[in-house]
């Protein structure tokens, strides 16, 4: 199964036991919004994105699940 942003923010978020609303109202959006970005149905503002990898406390990259091999190959060197 694929794993996408809004996969990615359901994990988190449950990682750090927050609700639906409780991000909503972090992030000064509605747990409708939330709601869309989980499910895959629209994504969060490009501006709100730093904001939410800050809170998950990931790089905005690992939030897009981007996996640069550049450290397996430094490791590997």
């Amino acid at each position: 199964m694929e794993e996408t942003l809004g996969k990615r923010i359901v994990f988190h978020r449950k990682r750090l036991g927050l609700t639906q609303d409780a991000l909503a109202e972090l992030m000064g959006v509605t747990a409708q919004a939330v709601s869309r970005w989980e499910t895959g149905s629209c994504y969060p503002d490009t501006e709100l994105l730093p904001a939410i990898a800050n809170l998950f406390g990931v790089s905005i990259d690992e939030l897009f699940g981007y996996r640069n091999d550049r450290d397996k190959k430094v490791d590997a060197i």
